[in-house]
Parts: structure tokens; C-alpha cells; sequence
């Protein structure tokens, strides 16, 4: 795979621990990608980082992508200041199998974290292509200001009539009147037994992926039925089914 060099372009903090990055390849190539689709970060030292593309396929100009920044120093810490302080990096891609195909069952799309970031280019590849099934976003935080992005997301719901968001607090003593618990307890409970008949995607840590893997599982939703990266990487390893 080609590895691409990016300048870039601005970094903005979304809340108090996530951060947007917007880079401008060198190759316009690097931006015909699918929405879901990752790519390679190489660091100075050599290491490829996987990150998410958050932004649309249609976007032309940028590669968007965020990054969660722990309290304490971290590899993500590390990231955030390369593409401060470097006039360029160099990034490989695309790379995945999770992103939306052709087919008639409803999407289901449960995300935590920086988990959004690929789902967010899903849905807006989804909406680009006037797609018709029905996209449920359950988006799971652990309190309110974890909720990010959410003016993008309430604007979807608006525009887009095939599309409904349910954000889901984890903490239950935060005053939240909505939905509490993890993401996809909300989506079991409100699809019940028809949750087997949809297409779920799933962006968000490897604990949390296949703990909701698990559970789908365990409500007789076909394993080729739930997509995620995390999986993938999984199957091809051996490690599940």
C-alpha cells in the first residue's frame, strides 16, 4: 500500500478530550476511500497507528480524524503533537471492510468514543448515496459532555427522515433523562426481537466491540450480520469465528 505524505491543516478540541485533525494529502489519491474505511499513521519512530477517517468520501479537500486524549500521557498525546509540530506526516490507506454495502435490512450503528469517528463517515457516505434503510445511531458516553458532535447529529435527524439518534449516558447519577446504560442495551431494548433483522455496525474500543459483539450474539443476531474492524481483525487471526 502506498504511504502518502499530508500536511496539516488545522487542529481544533471538540470537548475536553477529543480533538479534530484535518490533514491535506500531497496525493489526492488518499481520499477516494470508503466511509468506515481507516488509515495508517507512521510515527517517527516507524509505528502505524490505525485511525479512523471521519470525514465523507465526497469531501475533497481533507482527511478528518479524531483523537481522544487521555489524562495521562499516552500514545494519543503523542499523535495530537506530531501533527502540531511537523510540517508533514506520512499516513497509509485505506484499509478496512467496514463500510456499507448493498442490501435491504435497516442499519443499526452502536459507537462509543472516538468510536464515532468511522460512523460518522458511514452515515454521511449513506446520506451522499440517498440511501433509503432505515440508520439508527445509538451513541453511548460516559456523561453528557462525551456527547460530541451532537449538533452534526441533530441536524442529520432533521434533514434526513430515514435516520434517528438515541444517545445513551452511561452514568446514571449525571441528571441525564434520557437513555442510561451502554449503547447496545438501548438498541436490544428498543428493537427486541427484531434486532436480528438489521445490519449492525460497531465503532469503538476492542473491549467494548466485542462485548456488544458478544451480547448481539447471545440475542441471535448473525455474526455476518455485525461489522466492525475490530472483528475483522479478529476473524482473520483466528482469535473468533
Amino acid at each position: 500500500m502506498k504511504i502518502y505524505s499530508c500536511k496539516t491543516k488545522d487542529v481544533a478540541q471538540l470537548n475536553d478530550q477529543i480533538y479534530r485533525i484535518r490533514i491535506i494529502p500531497d496525493d489526492i489519491q488518499l481520499l477516494d476511500f470508503k466511509g468506515g474505511q481507516y488509515i495508517l499513521l507512521h510515527m517517527p519512530n516507524g509505528d502505524p497507528v490505525p485511525l479512523s477517517i471521519a470525514s465523507s468520501p465526497g469531501q475533497k479537500k481533507y482527511l478528518e480524524l479524531h483523537i481522544r486524549l487521555m489524562h495521562t500521557p499516552s500514545l494519543a498525546e503523542d499523535m495530537i503533537n506530531l501533527f502540531k509540530r511537523s510540517e508533514s506526516v506520512n499516513v497509509e490507506g485505506a484499509f478496512g471492510d467496514c463500510y456499507l454495502k448493498e442490501g435491504d435490512k435497516d442499519i443499526v450503528i452502536i459507537a462509543g468514543g472516538t468510536g464515532f469517528s468511522p460512523m460518522k463517515s458511514l452515515i454521511e457516505s449513506a446520506f451522499s448515496k440517498s440511501e433509503q434503510r432505515q440508520i439508527d445511531l445509538f451513541l453511548g458516553a460516559q456523561n453528557i459532555s462525551g456527547l460530541y458532535q451532537e449538533e452534526l447529529i441533530n441536524q442529520w435527524k432533521i434533514k434526513h427522515k430515514n435516520f434517528n439518534y438515541v444517545p445513551v449516558i452511561s452514568d446514571e447519577n449525571s441528571g441525564w433523562d434520557g437513555a442510561t446504560g451502554f449503547p447496545h442495551e438501548a438498541a436490544i431494548t428498543q428493537f427486541q426481537n427484531e434486532i436480528n433483522e438489521r445490519e449492525i455496525f460497531i465503532g469503538g474500543s476492542e473491549v467494548m466491540v466485542m462485548a456488544v459483539y458478544r451480547a448481539l450474539l447471545d440475542e441471535g443476531v448473525s455474526k455476518e450480520q455485525i461489522h466492525s474492524d475490530i472483528l475483522d481483525i479478529k476473524r482473520e487471526c483466528g482469535e473468533i469465528d
